[in-house]
């Protein structure tokens, strides 16, 4: 019997910019390389949230491959087992989201609170793209309560953290594919949410 494929549907990259579509799944090819996942997902790249939900929901009714949803918790969730992903995204006025019939907690990843989270977790890799002079001293503690500062805080890091760095200020269109390249899986597993994202997709 032959294997089932592996959807992974993102929400990022710019369902209408082929570039930064094609730098999302580079990305996430990396990481998976990194982390040692030997059955990896096909990732697309769906731009907004609500068309990554759409387009996971219609190939998981299709029930061609194994599917699974990654997209951005936007808000503070718990960042402690047991984990319930579908409550949050049911629960979020922005979402509403009905579990698909059928689909389980593991089918569903959340990014606590955002990607740019991901990227907190790992200074060295905000310093392969972005330079050296990137000042530390502005980023929160990396540790599992990063998954708990708010959007707006991370966004506010980021910007003060990048702005001596030759390439300024952080720029998600230009910079955070780049540099989701070059983060630990090793330093990822300090985020909760992020470990078991890793653990969902098979990492060693």
């Amino acid at each position: 019997m032959r294997e089932r494929k592996r959807e992974l549907y993102v929400e990022g990259g710019g369902d209408r910019n082929p570039g930064l579509a094609s730098e999302c799944r580079k990305a996430f090819s990396k990481l998976f390389e990194k982390a040692g996942v030997s059955r990896r997902p096909r990732v697309i790249a769906c731009g907004g949230r609500q068309s990554a939900y759409n387009q996971f929901c219609l190939a998981h009714a299709e029930d061609r491959a194994d599917t699974c949803l990654l997209v951005d918790a936007e808000d503070v969730v718990p960042s402690v087992p047991p984990f319930d992903p579908w409550a949050q995204v049911e629960a979020r006025p922005g979402d509403r989201w009905q579990r698909p019939r059928g689909a389980t907690d593991e089918q569903l990843q959340l990014m606590a609170v955002c990607m740019e989270t991901w990227l907190l977790a790992d200074c060295n890799a905000l310093k392969a793209v972005l330079g050296p002079k990137l000042d530390e001293s502005k980023l929160p503690p990396v540790d599992s309560g990063l998954e708990t500062v708010a959007k707006d805080r991370i966004y506010d890091a980021l910007d003060k953290a990048t702005k001596p760095t030759p390439s300024g200020a952080y720029r998600k269109g230009a910079h955070l594919f780049k540099v989701l390249a070059c983060v630990s899986p090793s330093k990822l597993r300090i985020l909760l949410w992020a470990k078991r994202f890793l653990d969902a997709m098979g990492a060693e």
